[in-house]
């Protein structure tokens, strides 16, 4: 937990059953993947993994802390998923604004299937009522599955203008994806992941989290703008046509496509790199580098003056 005052804190550690190896890409990919916050009560709700008779599973927890800054209790929602360490579990966690909880979950490995089976929760969106109960009016009211077809959907947005959520899907060698995703939608894995997308890279980029501007923290012209990580050759040294960037889009007005599309942070340095969490928060966009293990903040500044659009608008 940081604090505006910059204070950092030790929320809750010891977290995993199992230790999770050093190798990236690969096996060292897993842990703690996903969390969220419920203002109402100030719980936290967590995705992450764990190991059960050998085998690696997801889950979702509920931390409730009395003071914000430690963990006080925690909570199983759901579990028992079967997932893999190697990138393609569950993933982001968001609170929609039916209240109710909204899980992301790749396919586990199982990619030719599970997917498209309603009966197997990988490949999924999935919706629950904040206690890990199944809602009355799910799609169908015994099941999980909120949207399906999906082969590794990391992050998830929620945007004010038309109320629905938005994930980054990344795809095998071609097509990372950003769709809209809505009750009973199938977004085509196994096979074409461009199915419902409302935009996509030909030449994969590795897209991780997405963030709206909506609350004023930029100037009112990026209102609306989604800002997504692209994670891409990270391993690699030095900049990089692939990923290694944050972009910015436009969705257009009929929300079935975007309208504008431009770099926003784009790294120049010498060394490894990986943007992978983003949000807006007091002062700006805050992003982390997983190599340098750095959080980052881009804001206005404060003496630019937009009627006349220079350069520099951002530090």
């Amino acid at each position: 937990m940081i604090t505006k005052d910059w204070k950092i804190y030790t929320y809750a550690e010891n977290l995993l059953n199992y230790k999770p190896s050093a190798e990236i890409p690969g096996s060292g990919e897993s842990g703690v993947t996903g969390i969220c916050f419920e203002p109402d009560t100030g719980n936290l709700f967590v995705t992450m993994l764990y190991m059960e008779n050998g085998e690696i599973k997801g889950k979702v927890v509920k931390m409730e802390s009395k003071d914000g800054l430690h963990l006080n209790s925690m909570k199983v929602i759901i579990d028992n998923i079967p997932s893999t360490t190697k990138a393609h579990q569950i993933q982001a966690v968001s609170i929609g604004y039916d209240k109710k909880l909204y899980v992301n979950v790749a396919d586990g490995g199982s990619w030719r299937k599970s997917p498209q089976d309603d009966n197997d929760l990988r490949g999924k969106i999935l919706r629950m009522n904040l206690d890990g109960s199944i809602p009355d009016d799910n799609p169908n009211k015994n099941s999980f599955i909120y949207a399906k077809g999906f082969r590794n959907p990391f992050g998830a947005a929620w945007r004010n203008t038309d109320k629905s959520l938005y994930v980054s899907i990344n795809g095998p060698a071609v097509d990372d994806v950003v769709a809209r995703v809505e009750a009973k939608s199938n977004h085509g894995w196994y096979g074409d992941m461009r199915t419902k997308a409302l935009f996509w890279w030909h030449f994969c980029q590795a897209p991780t989290a997405l963030v709206f501007m909506q609350d004023g923290q930029f100037h009112k012209k990026f209102h609306d703008e989604l800002f997504v990580a692209l994670f891409g050759n990270a391993y690699k040294k030095g900049r990089e046509i692939k990923g290694k960037k944050i972009v910015k889009m436009r969705i257009n007005k009929e929300s079935t496509g975007i309208s504008s599309y431009d770099e926003f942070v784009t790294y120049i340095g010498e060394g490894a790199a990986s943007p992978c969490g983003l949000s807006f928060g007091p002062e700006g966009l805050y992003f982390s580098d997983l190599h340098d293990g750095n959080i980052y903040l881009v804001k206005p500044r404060k003496d630019y003056d937009f009627d006349k659009e220079t350069d520099h608008v951002f530090e």
